[in-house]
């Protein structure tokens, strides 16, 4: 009788064990990456939404300031007037209807995400021009512990 031999060849215990480790690094690395990649598009989007709105105050303080310039000059202090403005603004908010001082991170009222502080600061220089306006528009928010302001600061002055 002839005996049949079969050579098989097989991985080492060896072999197995740094390709699983391999493997491991390489899926904990796409992991990574991606939860990195989910982040900045979250953080990108938030500052979009500070962005818009940034706009949407200036605009609305542009509109304020063209409707009365008196009554909008007396909305300034020198040491400079923060106004919290964490609600919807529409045709028939005023700086008036506006509450004084800082606000929460609470969000704009009735807009998903509730993570943002929208403040206007208002100032006048007296001595130096009486009839001028600068009004620093700030919209705050908070990721992952990170504190990030988007603000544009605007200059008001009487039409000549």
């Amino acid at each position: 009788m002839k005996k049949i031999t079969h050579q098989t060849s097989s991985f080492s215990l060896i072999e197995v064990i740094v390709f699983t480790s391999m493997l491991s690094i390489v899926l904990v690395a796409a992991v990574g990456y991606t939860v990195r990649l989910v982040f900045t598009m979250t953080h990108n989007r938030h500052k979009l939404v500070a962005t818009h709105y940034v706009d949407e105050v200036k605009e609305w303080l542009n509109g304020e300031r063209e409707t009365d310039w008196d009554q909008f000059q007396g909305f300034a202090s020198v040491g400079g007037q923060t106004y919290c403005v964490n609600n919807q603004l529409n045709l028939n908010s005023t700086l008036s209807t506006l509450s004084t001082g800082t606000c929460n991170f609470d969000g704009v009222v009735g807009n998903d995400p509730l993570i943002y502080q929208r403040q206007i600061i208002m100032t006048k220089n007296l001595a130096a021009n009486p009839t001028r306006i600068i009004a620093l528009i700030r919209v705050s928010w908070r990721d992952e512990g990170v504190l990030y302001v988007e603000q544009i600061e605007t200059i008001y002055s009487v039409w000549e």
